[in-house]
């Protein structure tokens, strides 16, 4: 299994290869944006330091300041954009080359099931590619950048900040299995229905429906009950943090808390949040992609349920 699984990565990190300058134009961009997002923050804390100081007059210095967070927000917006644009093109030019090896790999004409495959399987796999070429870049990137602003700015929120940020981790890997489980079953009744449009197959057709309605719904469910429990567990965990540091005295808040620094503070929350966050969610997209990545990328291999602890067989996967 780990053997088959290295395999898969292996083949994934070719196709990505495939296109090396949009690979490293898409990862480039990528580290350009998250970089550089924390300056929101940073701009936040020196207005209301400024502010608290009295080394500006509101009133005068307002437009100076709109003009400030306007360009600010102006050139991020473009830089987004860009990193967009180029993320579209590469992950078009992935599916092309997904359904290309899919049927040079084939080793018969399955008729309806290829064309199921060509287009639902290879969409699918797309998301599977994405978290090499853009969701590992940006998680990592955008955590260190985080953790640098906020350490040269207000170094003592620090391990509160990352303390705050860490449970929900550990919740969030509960879905997985699920996960993977409802999106094989989705990809079997898009195929059940792609073959059953006969004129005579009207009943084979409404049981696909009802299976890709029941496998897609359960699917959403159970990314939906992760984001919404990891949001919960960020502010109880926040919560928690106070009380616990306040009854102990545990020293994990400063002593004197400003102004600038609690502003600075929520908005690199909510950005480390993200990276974080999004660790899980990328977990569970790849338990998503990975049927129809193996669909794919391996024409005859058979995938059993996910959640079954079942020995492999020659030239099968269990998973």
């Amino acid at each position: 299994m780990r053997n088959f699984r290295k395999s898969i990565l292996w083949d994934m990190f070719q196709v990505l290869l495939t296109y090396p300058v949009w690979f490293a134009a898409s990862i480039f961009s990528t580290i350009v944006v998250v970089s550089l997002e924390p300056s929101l923050a940073w701009l936040s804390k020196k207005v209301v330091d400024d502010l608290k100081e009295g080394k500006v007059d509101l009133d005068a210095s307002l437009l100076q300041y709109g003009m400030i967070f306007g360009g600010l927000l102006l050139g991020l917006g473009l830089l987004k954009f860009g990193d967009k644009l180029i993320d579209k093109i590469y992950e078009l030019k992935l599916v092309i080359r997904l359904q290309r090896l899919y049927l040079q790999r084939r080793t018969e004409d399955r008729g309806v099931e290829d064309i199921s495959r060509v287009i639902f399987d290879c969409e699918k796999s797309k998301a599977g590619l994405d978290i090499i070429h853009k969701d590992a870049g940006k998680i990592i990137f955008q955590t260190i950048s985080v953790i640098v602003w906020q350490f040269s700015l207000a170094p003592q929120w620090l391990p509160a900040l990352l303390i705050a940020v860490f449970p929900p981790i550990l919740v969030g890997f509960l879905f997985g299995p699920l996960i993977q489980r409802a999106s094989l079953n989705r990809l079997r009744a898009q195929q059940a229905i792609a073959s059953s449009t006969g004129i005579d197959q009207q009943s084979e057709f409404h049981q696909g429906q009802h299976q890709f309605f029941q496998s897609t719904l359960r699917m959403e469910v159970f990314k939906s009950s992760t984001e919404v429990l990891m949001d919960l567990v960020t502010w109880f965990g926040l919560l928690m943090l106070v009380l616990v540091s306040s009854v102990f005295h545990l020293g994990l808040l400063p002593k004197e808390i400003e102004a600038g620094d609690l502003a600075l503070f929520f908005v690199n929350l909510n950005l480390l949040s993200k990276p974080l966050g999004q660790i899980v969610r990328v977990y569970n997209k790849g338990r998503e992609a990975y049927p129809a990545l193996v669909r794919v990328l391996r024409p005859e291999t058979q995938i059993s349920d996910p959640l079954k602890n079942l020995k492999s067989k020659p030239r099968e996967l269990h998973s």
